[in-house]
């Protein structure tokens, strides 16, 4: 206890050993960062041996860094603006954002265009066959078009 007492980075480093067993067994990727910013508070506080309140603001540095760091990062970002069911059962959903080539041209916004092995239906300003266009939207077995 008494190399606890003279170094203060092993409780930064035990506490940092501790919030990563529970990351372990947790699994939310939220207590990781907060280990992390301890790992880097022992470290400085071994290097330069600063005063308990240097040390506690290079924690809080440490981990409001670690923790937008995490909200920028993480893999759920760009699942959260969408509901869960938007592409349950709608397998057309996956044809957004192509790029093709007309092969029919589009006539009074109606037309069709050959996707793959199969002619759809398809909507759209007027455009004449050859044109790129990329798939917007997708409205039931239609695909809404636009020109690239």
């Amino acid at each position: 206890m008494d190399s606890f007492a003279q170094n203060p980075a092993l409780w930064w480093l035990s506490f940092g050993i501790f919030l990563l067993v529970l990351e372990v067994v947790g699994n939310t990727l939220f207590f990781l960062w907060f280990s992390g910013a301890m790992f880097v508070t022992a470290l400085v506080t071994w290097l330069f041996a600063p005063s308990p309140t240097v040390q506690a603001l290079v924690f809080a540095v440490a981990t409001v860094l670690a923790l937008l760091g995490w909200q920028r990062y993480r893999p759920l970002q760009k699942m959260e603006g969408r509901d869960a069911a938007s592409g349950l059962n709608n397998r057309l959903s996956g044809f957004v954002g192509r790029e093709l080539v007309l092969t029919e041209a589009i006539s009074n916004g109606q037309g069709r265009v050959h996707l793959d092995d199969t002619y759809w239906n398809a909507v759209g300003d007027d455009m004449p066959a050859g044109t790129h266009v990329r798939i917007s939207a997708v409205e039931g077995m239609t695909f809404r078009l636009e020109r690239i």
